[in-house]
């Protein structure tokens, strides 16, 4: 592989990163839900197996809901470009599985790229994974990793290549990957579900039409169940205890933060019995409710 394909892969040089100081987030599914699995522990151990130098110093957990890369995405670009700090890495491992239908590359390869904020990722090409960073990666590679011969390649292969990669070995970097072929992010989607039941979406305020902003009340569907919710958008809009709202939310960064739908002191999820979003989960419905 010649030089000026990789030259893109600015992160510092091993020697230039201090002992202990290096962050690994690892954010997969291995729970199947919202749960620290025991895979998490054997991930983490591996990866200090192969720190040969001492850089690690902080690998935590985020788990995410069983299959779906559009929740990994999500958070990918949350923790990654919203959430950073200088000495954070990014690891992930969620493909789907399944007859959950997604979109993207097939070969479900192991890449690593680079954000245009110099934080590293390493993460799975399948599904939505990449979608909401594909905008913000100056580069991004396969990694030469077997990708067969283990049910468990995010520890038997993809820490040992992670961590060779970051002590400077760009031999393990393998061929470009084509960002345009990475999925966009798909509108009106449900992107997460946080600890308070709250549903994230991948919507934005300017997705949505003039008379569904100017509704104070609106009929939102979610995974085939309705219900009438109060639009806390419009000022001066405020929900009470107990009320379902749909509300700025806190994802997506402070230029256009995601919408959020939410019962006040409560459990939305549990009015659209859903526990977290799947690849192929039907768009969210947002309908003006006139009250004349």
């Amino acid at each position: 592989m010649s030089q000026q394909d990789i030259s893109s892969w600015q992160y510092q040089e091993s020697g230039d990163i201090k002992s202990g100081s290096l962050h690994i987030e690892v954010i997969a599914d291995y729970g199947g839900g919202h749960t620290t699995d025991h895979a998490f522990a054997e991930v983490r151990n591996h990866f200090l197996r192969f720190d040969k130098d001492g850089k690690i110093n902080l690998i935590t957990e985020h788990p995410v809901y069983a299959f779906s890369t559009i929740e990994t995405g999500f958070w990918i670009a949350q923790e990654g470009l919203h959430s950073e700090h200088k000495n954070l890495i990014i690891f992930s491992n969620t493909a789907p599985r399944g007859d959950i239908s997604w979109n993207g590359e097939e070969k479900q390869r192991f890449v690593c790229g680079i954000l245009d904020n110099g934080i590293p990722i390493f993460a799975v090409d399948a599904g939505y994974n990449l979608s909401f960073i594909k905008n913000r990666l100056k580069g991004l590679w396969e990694v030469k990793v077997p990708n067969i011969g283990t049910q468990f390649r995010s520890r038997d292969y993809y820490p040992e290549a992670t961590m060779a990669i970051l002590h400077g070995d760009k031999t393990k970097i393998g061929e470009p990957v084509d960002l345009l072929k990475i999925p966009d992010v798909p509108p009106f989607k449900l992107a997460s579900v946080d600890g308070y039941g709250n549903l994230k979406t991948t919507i934005k305020k300017e997705y949505l039409k003039e008379e569904v902003l100017k509704s104070t009340i609106l009929r939102i569907t979610v995974n085939k169940y309705s219900h009438f919710v109060l639009n806390t958008l419009i000022p001066d809009v405020q929900g009470r205890i107990y009320d379902l709202c749909l509300l700025q939310g806190s994802s997506g960064g402070k230029q256009g933060n995601y919408l959020e739908i939410v019962r006040l002191m409560a459990r939305a999820c549990d009015d659209y019995k859903v526990q977290g979003p799947w690849d192929d989960m039907g768009p969210i419905k947002i309908e003006p409710v006139n009250l004349n």
